[in-house]
């Protein structure tokens, strides 16, 4: 079934598509767009709730133009309130002061990814390219690049290397970190039986020590994986 889509709202008709999935369920987030404010704007009047990769193929934040980039501390006005937005804190598609401003600056919408792709978990070199990306793609690190260019295909880092990356970068502490991978997900698609550890939600988690190392994994109540 289909739970979200991400658009760029400054396309014909996007207005009206926002309103129609909106009104069946559908989350609506606004990426990939070179939108300006008051377009990103006219999409959350219209149902919109998300920005995806956040300042990534995004219209850069200008001080007089700030783009979808803008809508993060927009305030609650008729109802409508700040959009959650995601952002890639790999160090490689934000810089780490970047990512830092955008978490502080609404922490309680913000959600970490990785954007990692399948070379995730591959030594580095380089690799063949596939039908969405057909050169050979270079991988060093967590930064995977069209070899030859600097151009981003995706990244390779973890959700925990995300984590502890702005665990750094702000100097925020695990719970707060974490939220941003949990409990906002969760509000962000209307979910109430996880994102949080209370009684009645399903027990899937994660055990993490101060740091943001992933100690065990637990599914279902059971205890699946334990760093060793």
């Amino acid at each position: 079934m289909l739970k979200l889509v991400t658009l760029a709202p400054e396309l014909p008709s996007s207005t009206a598509l926002v309103k129609d999935l909106a009104n069946k369920g559908i989350r609506v987030s606004l990426g990939h767009s070179s939108a300006s404010f008051s377009q990103g704007q006219t999409a959350v009047q219209a149902g919109a709730t998300c920005l995806t990769h956040t300042l990534n193929a995004m219209t850069p934040l200008h001080h007089r133009e700030p783009g979808l980039a803008g809508l993060v501390t927009i305030p609650s006005i008729d109802g409508i309130d700040s959009p959650y937005f995601s952002i890639i804190p790999d160090g490689n598609h934000l810089h780490p002061s970047v990512a830092a401003m955008l978490f502080r600056a609404n922490p309680k919408k913000c959600i970490f990814i990785t954007d990692s792709i399948e070379l995730a978990g591959l030594p580095d070199g380089v690799h063949p390219g596939h039908a969405q990306i057909p050169q050979q793609q270079r991988k060093t690190g967590s930064k995977v690049t069209i070899e030859g260019t600097d151009t981003l295909v995706g990244g390779c880092a973890s959700l925990q290397e995300c984590l502890q990356n702005v665990m750094e970068w702000t100097g925020c502490n695990v719970a707060e970190a974490v939220r941003c991978v949990t409990e906002n997900v969760a509000d962000l698609m209307g979910l109430d039986d996880r994102g949080k550890l209370e009684a009645g939600r399903r027990a899937d988690f994660v055990v993490l020590n101060d740091e943001g190392e992933v100690l065990q994994t637990w599914v279902a109540g059971l205890k699946v994986w334990e760093k060793r």
